[in-house]
């Protein structure tokens, strides 16, 4: 007998929760038959999602730490900024994940399980899926699932990853000033790439520090390891414990993920182009993604196309396109925007929230010729992609 439902959530990561807590909140669904299929219930890797945002929203209730004041470093330049309008947050995604599933599982119309996807396959009217343990079908689904190595020949715009390894640490004495966040700091060692630390306090004796590193290739495991304490030591930790760590990869480009969409597949999160190109960052666009998504559901209109491109997915490939080229001009790229620019200006370019004025005047803090050059050189592109 057929296991049918009327949607189908491949995956509850990132972008899988947000879209369940938005479902979850929305009397349309009340009466449709939702299926989520998560390989791991059980969560073992507590990921770090960190964002900026506006004083009070929607996510207060999981953040465990915010900062509103910030730090920004390269090898020549320093600067700390006390935030006005944003805050700079924290989640760990283990309570995020225990809350809304536990909400997903006192609903008579959904139902979870654990197991591993091995196949989604669309006919006329609703789409097979196969996992290692079942088979089910769906009228729409919509999947996180996400592999970089299986599309890299595929995608022919500039790609580079960003990769990182963290350590939470704990030290023995009061070390960390838990009132402000490192953001970027890039006054290490480039070695003719992008590489900066995370430095995120969670109390007085307590860190999230990160290394992080946009290349076309990621490291050597060792190398991460040996990096951190190297970090940790200049900023002069002697004693510390390590209690968790993690690490990811993800890609940045301006690849157009969303045209594997179909009628009823439609991909979510970074599988679905959701990650913002030119700095990796997931959370408020997933968000904002699905909110037009589930829009589209309530209007019942298509939802094929759930991204829109908007003006900035053309910076996006110009700075993409110059730093791909350019590996080693991350540190004076950065440097050159949050030292000629006001960071909440900042903040709401990279959230693709800016006016034209201040586009222009970001972009004016970069070198132009390189620039220039790159817009030239992808105008082909940019026409057949946009």
């Amino acid at each position: 007998m057929k296991k049918k439902f009327d949607y189908i959530i491949c995956g509850a990561g990132l972008s899988g929760l947000i879209m369940l807590n938005k479902i979850l909140n929305e009397p349309i669904f009340n009466d449709k038959k939702i299926l989520v299929i998560e390989k791991d219930l059980s969560h073992k890797k507590n990921k770090t999602w960190c964002f900026w945002e506006k004083k009070q929203t929607n996510w207060d209730n999981f953040v465990i730490k915010s900062w509103n004041n910030i730090i920004f470093k390269t090898s020549d330049f320093h600067n700390e900024i006390e935030l006005e309008k944003y805050c700079y947050k924290m989640i760990k995604s283990k309570s995020l994940f225990t809350e809304i599933i536990k909400k997903v599982q006192d609903k008579n119309n959904f139902t979870i399980v654990e197991d591993d996807i091995l196949e989604l396959t669309e006919n006329s009217n609703d789409v097979y899926v196969k996992t290692k343990h079942n088979e089910y079908f769906g009228k729409t689904v919509f999947s996180s699932i996400f592999d970089i190595n299986e599309i890299k020949e595929k995608i022919k715009l500039p790609l580079l990853l960003q990769h990182f390894k963290g350590w939470t640490i704990k030290t023995e004495e009061f070390f960390f000033n838990d009132k402000k966040a490192t953001i970027m700091d890039f006054s290490i060692e480039q070695k003719n790439e992008t590489r900066f630390f995370y430095v995120l306090p969670i109390n007085k004796k307590e860190a999230l520090i990160e290394f992080t590193i946009f290349s076309k290739n990621i490291l050597d495991k060792e190398e991460y390891n040996q990096e951190l304490k190297k970090y940790i030591s200049s900023i002069g930790i002697k004693k510390y414990e390590v209690t968790t760590e993690e690490t990811g990869v993800i890609p940045m480009t301006c690849h157009p993920f969303e045209n594997s969409n179909s009628k009823r597949i439609i991909k979510i999160g970074t599988a679905g182009g959701w990650t913002k190109p030119s700095s990796g960052y997931t959370f408020k666009f997933v968000e904002k993604n699905i909110d037009r998504l589930i829009s589209l559901i309530k209007n019942d209109k298509k939802i094929k196309r759930t991204k829109l491109k908007t003006r900035h997915w053309i910076y996006d490939l110009i700075f993409l396109d110059v730093l791909y080229h350019n590996n080693e001009m991350g540190e004076k790229l950065f440097g050159k925007m949050f030292s000629k620019n006001k960071t909440e200006c900042i903040f709401k370019f990279l959230d693709n929230e800016s006016s034209l004025f201040e586009d222009f005047k970001i972009f004016t803090s970069f070198p132009k010729s390189i620039f220039i050059k790159s817009l030239i050189k992808n105008l082909g592109k940019i026409i057949s992609n946009y």
